[in-house]
């Protein structure tokens, strides 16, 4: 297994980001949301959104580590690009738990694919904020 993450399996560009995050179909999980969306290679890339309400530098930069070795040791979706959204306890949750997280969200886009959402169709997952109602 690569140890390092190429600049290759990272969204890098402004535009790449908000086409996924306009196009693509949205998973909420407990610390970070992801939005996906098809991308035509043979593998899969990531893109991080750490805002400052996650903290200071040294936090953002600990969250976005973290969450480019979830992704480097489980990448769960060839020809996809994901975006990730860390929420703000990311960083101070313990890296079993938000493996388990990233798991169980990557599970649910499997079921959102193959169920109602389509790349076209709704934007979150059944149950989500948008399924029951709210805002």
């Amino acid at each position: 297994m690569d140890r390092r993450l190429s600049r290759r399996d990272r969204i890098r560009r402004r535009g790449e980001f908000l086409s996924v995050q306009r196009q693509g179909v949205r998973i909420h999980g407990r610390h970070l949301v992801l939005f996906t969306l098809p991308n035509g290679l043979d593998r899969s890339r990531l893109g991080i959104i750490a805002t400052r309400r996650i903290g200071g530098a040294v936090r953002r930069n600990r969250a976005k580590r973290l969450m480019r070795e979830l992704f480097r040791r489980r990448r769960g979706l060839p020809g996809f690009d994901v975006v990730a959204l860390l929420r703000p306890g990311f960083p101070d949750v313990r890296f079993a738990a938000l493996d388990a997280d990233y798991h169980a969200t990557l599970r649910r886009h499997g079921r959102t694919r193959e169920g109602r959402a389509t790349d076209r169709g709704p934007r979150t997952v059944p149950g989500g904020a948008a399924a029951a109602g709210r805002h």
